[in-house]
């Protein structure tokens, strides 16, 4: 059970923003990742709204970079957007362009994976939001050489997806489950490309400003393509903090 402080202050901020977001008679049935390539092979050309969408792959995959420029790419629209950052991973620095544009933009931070959950509930039944994330966190299996993904990450249960489904379907919003989805209508699954050499030469260490990803489209049919995500900051590396720990959008290292 959800602690009831934690989701009255939600409710609370709720309040605040009031029902200014997408409904579905406004809006298209879809959302463009920016990356076409990528597009060309969704169904209906982009994320579909009102329709989990199931964001799978290990760490330092790519998949954040992506789901970052897709979710830029509705604030510069217009849209409100709201991540609940279950598992504690995002670097706030890199979302700074993310607060640009109009309407809101929150990370909601829960105390539990428990309580992410209620607070996707609230999040998608005010109806103010274009996209809502819900991260659970990281698969902790990675991936295989042979491209395969990883063991299953943190994941919602049936009744739990069954719920979620029918909120964002009556909000009309994208709604994208870092985790596993049981009712998922499309899944992605990251995997990291490979920067290859230049005339025998590798990038490393000074890596390129666009990140390679695999990713595998799931909707009914399968396919894997490698896509560019861009990288935060032109691919420059982060300086260690004053305690000497480098740090970056997954955390202390």
């Amino acid at each position: 059970m959800a602690d009831p402080a934690v989701l009255r202050e939600l409710e609370r901020k709720l309040e605040e923003v009031g029902s200014i977001g997408v409904r579905p008679a406004d809006v298209r049935p879809t959302v463009s990742t920016g990356v076409p390539i990528l597009d060309a092979v969704l169904p209906r050309g982009g994320l579909p709204r009102g329709e989990p969408v199931e964001w799978l792959g290990p760490r330092s995959c790519g998949k954040t970079a992506l789901l970052r420029s897709v979710l830029l790419r509705l604030r510069y629209a217009g849209e409100p957007v709201a991540i609940v950052d279950a598992g504690r991973t995002l670097f706030s620095p890199d979302w700074v362009e993310a607060r640009a544009g109009e309407g809101a933009f929150w990370i909601v931070r829960p105390p539990s994976r428990e309580e992410a959950a209620w607070c996707s509930d609230l999040l998608l039944r005010s109806g103010s939001f274009g996209a809502v994330a819900l991260l659970l966190g990281d698969e902790p299996g990675g991936a295989s050489s042979s491209g395969s993904p990883g063991r299953a990450g943190p994941g919602l249960r049936r009744s739990v997806s069954v719920r979620l489904q029918r909120l964002a379907e009556e909000a009309g919003t994208v709604f994208v489950v870092g985790g596993a989805s049981p009712l998922a209508a499309l899944r992605l699954r990251f995997r990291p490309g490979r920067v290859e050499p230049v005339t025998g030469v590798p990038f490393a260490p000074f890596l390129p400003a666009i990140r390679p990803v695999w990713v595998r489209v799931e909707w009914g049919r399968s396919a894997e393509i490698p896509v560019l995500c861009p990288e935060p900051g032109g691919g420059r590396p982060r300086r260690p903090g004053k305690d000497g720990a480098i740090r970056d959008r997954k955390g202390r290292r």
